[in-house]
């Protein structure tokens, strides 16, 4: 099936609500979405590419893209989509957007059964990360639109660092140097693209929260629903398979809290050493986007 070529792509430094967008858009009829799939920074960096031929994925290196495909989204081709892979990538008929695009439309199919016109909606993919290659992206889907969240930079460091197994050990210093890297990517992109792309703050999400999904709404162009909210969360349980791969286990936590502010509960949490710490990475660009000092605030 041919996928709508007007995808919503959904970005944001990790921990910075990233997730709830992505499930209150869910909620939307005719919006669908799926697991990340990290697809731009893991998957493609893996591709071994011929030095005179960048589009079509060589044969040589699909044994390691579908091992980090399955690694990274729990998600296995059958022997039949295997051997067909094979088969076109043999033929020089592969390329990144083709798989990209197997693997997106085996999800909404898997998913998904009551599609049965592709062209009827739109797909969102949301892999935090993915703030990092927009460029690429928009080269892939020129009529792409990008979601970017933004959160307090010390708590969403700090519940990056508790939350994730992987970056327990991660200084915060490093982490916050990662927040900046990742603003300043995209504000890079949304200097060249500004049409294309929608920065929001978590804290006004769920302060104002009908307020600030018009705004996303009327960016999109489409129509959303304000009564789908009443039934959000009783909903987002029972649909937490759809978006949460195993290894996310964090996430199963998230489903069991309110649409609410929660960077209070990291006041007295973090040490004052780690603030100080965070912020005077931070500083320049947190207050460029509206935040003040964590420890004040």
């Amino acid at each position: 099936m041919n996928l709508p070529q007007n995808p919503i792509f959904i970005v944001g430094y990790p921990r910075s609500g990233t997730t709830l967008l992505q499930r209150l858009l869910a909620a939307q009829p005719g919006l669908y979405t799926f697991p990340e799939t990290h697809y731009f920074n893991v998957i493609e960096k893996t591709i071994r590419w011929e030095k005179e031929d960048r589009e079509s994925i060589p044969r040589s290196s699909l044994a390691t893209v579908f091992e980090n495909i399955e690694k990274k989204m729990d998600f296995r081709f059958s022997d039949l989509e295997i051997k067909t892979l094979h088969r076109q990538a043999e033929k020089k008929q592969l390329s990144s957007k083709t798989l990209f695009e197997y693997i997106v439309t085996r999800h909404l199919l898997n998913l998904y059964p009551e599609i049965t016109d592709m062209a009827s909606f739109r797909w969102m993919e949301k892999t935090p990360n993915h703030a990092h290659f927009l460029e690429r992206i928009l080269e892939m889907y020129p009529r792409a639109q990008v979601l970017h969240i933004l959160r307090h930079p010390v708590p969403a460091i700090y519940s990056r660092k508790l939350k994730f197994p992987f970056n327990r050990e991660t200084p915060v210093t490093e982490l916050a140097r990662r927040w900046n890297r990742m603003l300043l990517d995209v504000e890079r992109f949304q200097q060249r693209h500004p049409a294309q792309i929608f920065t929001l703050r978590y804290e006004d999400l769920v302060q104002e929260l009908e307020k600030q999904l018009q705004s996303v709404a009327d960016f999109l162009n489409v129509r959303f629903d304000f009564k789908t909210l009443i039934p959000f969360k009783q909903k987002q349980e029972q649909n937490a398979g759809l978006l949460i791969l195993p290894s996310e286990t964090w996430k199963m936590e998230d489903l069991r809290l309110e649409i609410a502010d929660t960077n209070d509960k990291y006041h007295g949490l973090i040490p004052a050493a780690d603030i100080a710490a965070i912020e005077e990475i931070v500083r320049d660009n947190m207050s460029r986007c509206g935040y003040g000092s964590f420890g004040r605030e």
